[in-house]
């Protein structure tokens, strides 16, 4: 078989356009890859971001009812959670509250945790952010707030807005009317108390019936959720009590309230 031979130049030529074309398409492999990879991790940053926004205002949400009450958890169609503030009667002070009894709380009032850690070996984790900072929290302005990773661009970050204002929760009014079981409405010989929580202690007020108002009774200002109530009939020859839990609403309290005896008041 006849040998093929080519001069030096030419080998030389041939193996020069062989190295550049490797490396050029070497050198466009490389930029392709870069692109993408600066795309996968701007990608990538995008979807971390959201997902810590999205975790974070659901846990800003969990915080919220975990002190004013989830108004979804209804029990015969009655609300039956008002969280923090329903047992306590008041605001927390602060956001740990919420896991721990503060010393202000009466060991009996204090029903936490209200809200439960997202990992079991940090008890304290709520109290931060998905970017790792501490939630902001006022009781008076009522609103928590996540700066979202800008500490130093003050607005810019998540708040939740847990209501208008304190008022709304914590002054609230309970009234209605006593009657027995004619109807008639007393002046004299039926006690009323109410015993509700207020600013971490049991308290119990009583009613005083007036003259013109026989029967009448208005308490506040009085916590949101569930408040006993007491009524009490005395005399010579009757001894009647009813004891009822009535629930009270947010700004709406509970109004026009019958107690009625089965009784007949002398």
């Amino acid at each position: 078989m006849p040998v093929i031979r080519y001069p030096l130049s030419v080998i030389h030529w041939r193996l020069a356009s062989w190295s550049g074309v490797t490396l050029l398409e070497l050198l466009v492999v490389l930029i392709i890859i870069g692109l993408l990879a600066t795309a996968a991790v701007r990608t990538w940053d995008v979807t971390l971001e959201k997902g810590r926004y999205e975790e974070t205002i659901k846990e800003l949400e969990e915080i919220a009812r975990s002190i004013v009450g989830d108004e979804r958890i209804r029990v015969m169609g009655e609300r039956v959670d008002f969280g923090f503030v329903g047992d306590c009667g008041m605001l927390p002070r602060n956001l740990i509250d919420l896991s721990n009894r503060p010393e202000y709380v009466d060991t009996g009032l204090w029903r936490g945790p209200y809200i439960k850690a997202t990992f079991a070996e940090n008890p304290r984790s709520f109290l931060f952010d998905a970017w790792g900072d501490s939630y902001v929290y006022n009781s008076e302005s009522l609103f928590i707030r996540s700066f979202a990773g800008q500490a130093q661009e003050y607005g810019r970050g998540l708040t939740k807005k847990i209501g208008n204002q304190p008022a709304d929760f914590l002054n609230n009014t309970v009234s209605g009317y006593v009657e027995d079981a004619y109807g008639n409405r007393p002046t004299k010989g039926v006690s009323l108390y109410i015993i509700y929580p207020w600013q971490g202690r049991l308290r119990k007020d009583s009613a005083v019936f007036e003259p013109h108002r026989p029967g009448q009774f208005a308490f506040s200002p009085i916590p949101q959720g569930k408040v006993r109530l007491i009524s009490v009939l005395r005399d010579t020859v009757t001894r009647e009590s009813i004891d009822r839990y009535i629930t009270v609403y947010p700004k709406v309290g509970k109004t026009d309230l019958v107690v009625r005896f089965n009784s007949i008041f002398p």
